[in-house]
């Protein structure tokens, strides 16, 4: 029997859908920078070489014209205050 991969339970996280690949794109935990597809069946957890730093509360959307999920802003578990920074997400 095949065991499921399933991201672990997190609040504050970012969702958005990719048209480019037909997948939802999710970002976040408070603590460890995740980022996980869901293909309508299975979750996959990704390994970029390059991540965001852990945060949550952030928000993302899909931008047609790259073809990327964007990533923007969210409060860190490490950092005081806000981030002001944007991350494309594939």
């Amino acid at each position: 029997m095949r065991q499921l991969l399933i991201p672990p339970v997190r609040y504050f996280a970012s969702i958005a859908y990719d048209a480019a690949t037909g997948n939802m794109v999710l970002f976040g935990l408070f603590n460890v920078p995740t980022t996980w597809v869901w293909d309508g069946t299975t979750w996959t957890q990704q390994h970029p070489a390059t991540s965001p730093p852990a945060r949550f509360g952030a928000s993302m959307t899909y931008d047609v014209a790259t073809g990327n999920a964007v990533l923007f802003g969210g409060n860190g578990a490490s950092v005081m205050g806000d981030f002001a920074d944007t991350w494309t997400l594939r």
